[in-house]
């Protein structure tokens, strides 16, 4: 699957916890229909609400299955635009009145940026650190689905949380990228101010081998999350492989064997892994070569006159390393000139060799001498 970036939608759509601190947006553009204009009275009176709290809106998700229907039920509000449509949810927002009152915007105007409805930002919440430096780790993310302000002073945003996958039940795994994020439908409305910019997410499509690999600074999701009623994620699956049965992580890499009676593909960890274990044993074998399969970009950093190792483990005795022909490939490195294991016993003699696909046992290409 082709990426795709965040929708830039035309139009506004119509009308169906976190409290981050407080970057001010410089522009707002109108997008009709509007709520009415206030009288100067009214106007006054919402202005001092809006400034008695740093966040005065709430949004309540509701599950209709679990709730009793009511005359009140025909004040919820739905939301469709969550990346996929098991997230459309049912929510509420208080007080409801004062949230209509305010007017629209399709899109609002963060220091250089404009951002429109349906576009990823990057959520400020700490405020104690006044470094014009942005660390995009270090913010939060969310999707922008409603823009609502009284004037430039006033801007409120109703967002859908990108979480962490930290975040979310199960915790953090060993499959999950360090830019990899989880859109769900935990909806919140924050005060503009606390926006630090634009946010660029696409969808990687795992199970697909021709879908570009995330580069090293994207970020990415290629799963979604229930918060708001099932708890539970998307019920497709994440592709498993290797002899782990694991999925893949992409900040690391993995091989595809290219024998037309093998073609798997193989975590490096679990080579290196069947590497030591061999060399303990005594039963080093050799091996065809593979397809590699790479991030989009890879760090550059400053390196030894000995290229380093793409992967490592030790056991016992021994210690493997897996070299990855033209890797690292950084204006700064020296790359491998082979793809090969390098064996390390305890008194510090290595040896060489070749690379194995862990299922038919074909060789990668020849090893040289260490």
């Amino acid at each position: 699957m082709a990426r795709t970036k965040a929708a830039r939608p035309e139009q506004p759509q119509e009308e169906p916890n976190r409290t981050p601190s407080k970057v001010p947006p410089t522009a707002l553009m109108k997008s009709p229909p509007q709520a009415q204009e206030l009288s100067h009275e009214d106007r006054a009176s919402l202005k001092d609400f809006l400034e008695r709290s740093d966040k005065p809106f709430s949004v309540t998700t509701v599950n209709p299955k679990k709730r009793k229907r009511s005359a009140a039920d025909t004040a919820l509000r739905i939301e469709t635009d969550l990346f996929v449509p098991r997230l459309s949810v049912a929510y509420e927002i208080q007080p409801a009145t004062n949230w209509d009152s305010l007017k629209r915007y399709k899109r609002v105007a963060v220091g250089n940026e404009s951002i429109a409805l349906g576009e990823c930002i990057l959520v400020k919440h700490d405020m104690s650190q006044d470094d014009p430096r942005i660390d995009s780790l270090g913010q939060w993310k969310a999707k922008v689905l409603e823009v609502r302000a009284l004037d430039p002073e006033h801007v409120y945003i109703r967002v859908a949380w990108l979480n962490r996958p930290e975040d979310l039940a199960g915790g953090r795994q060993p499959h999950h990228g360090k830019n990899e994020l989880i859109p769900t439908n935990q909806l919140d409305i924050i005060d503009a101010m606390t926006v630090n910019g634009g946010l660029n997410l696409f969808e990687w499509d795992d199970s697909n081998d021709e879908s570009p690999m995330p580069g090293i600074d994207e970020y990415f999701w290629r799963q979604t999350y229930d918060y708001a009623n099932t708890k539970t994620f998307s019920a497709q699956k994440l592709r498993k492989f290797c002899r782990d049965r694991k999925p893949q992580n992409p900040d690391e890499m993995i091989l595809q064997c290219e024998s037309p009676k093998c073609r798997k593909w193989m975590h490096v960890d679990c080579i290196v892994k069947d590497a030591v274990q061999r060399a303990n044993r005594g039963t080093a074998r050799e091996g065809k070569a593979v397809k590699i399969k790479k991030r989009a970009s890879v760090a550059s950093v400053s390196l030894d006159p000995t290229p380093p190792a793409t992967a490592m483990a030790q056991e016992g005795a021994y210690t493997a390393e897996f070299l990855v022909r033209g890797s690292p490939n950084g204006p700064d490195d020296t790359p491998s000139e082979v793809t090969q294991i390098v064996v390390t016993d305890a008194e510090g003699e290595q040896r060489t060799e070749h690379v194995t696909c862990l299922f038919c046992r074909e060789p990668i290409e020849p090893a040289i001498s260490v």
